[in-house]
């Protein structure tokens, strides 16, 4: 496996929602090539390595994006209701590991898997 050092210059474009997500975009010369790479805190999760022609598709699509953007106003920001708050709420909520049984409640479910197997005598 061959490892790239870094560039030393890099640009780095942060999510606009937060700072925990990047886009980080390097050239390397010595390849001919533009790699953009995505960022979620400190760790890479994906990368694009671009050849110019595709990294000038890249900027004409940028650009495009950019010119629909300054004719069309933005929408009018009114405030939050209580069921746009729920909502992202949920969104977050589901993303969240599920809840681990109380230590109590995993020794209830074995103690009973147990005692299916005891002779109906001996079970309580």
């Amino acid at each position: 496996m061959t490892v790239t050092a870094l560039p030393a210059r890099a640009r780095w474009v942060w999510d606009a929602r937060d700072r925990t997500r990047a886009v980080r975009v390097s050239a390397h010369p010595a390849q001919g090539l533009l790699n953009l790479s995505i960022w979620r805190d400190d760790l890479c999760v994906g990368t694009v390595k671009l050849r110019p022609d595709e990294a000038a598709g890249l900027v004409s699509g940028l650009t495009d994006g950019l010119a629909q953007l300054a004719t069309t106003p933005p929408p009018a920001a009114g405030p939050a209701t209580v069921t746009d708050l729920e909502t992202r709420l949920a969104a977050v909520e589901s993303r969240l590991p599920a809840p681990r049984p109380s230590a109590a409640a995993r020794l209830r479910a074995l103690a009973a898997r147990v005692g299916e197997h005891l002779p109906p005598a001996l079970r309580g």
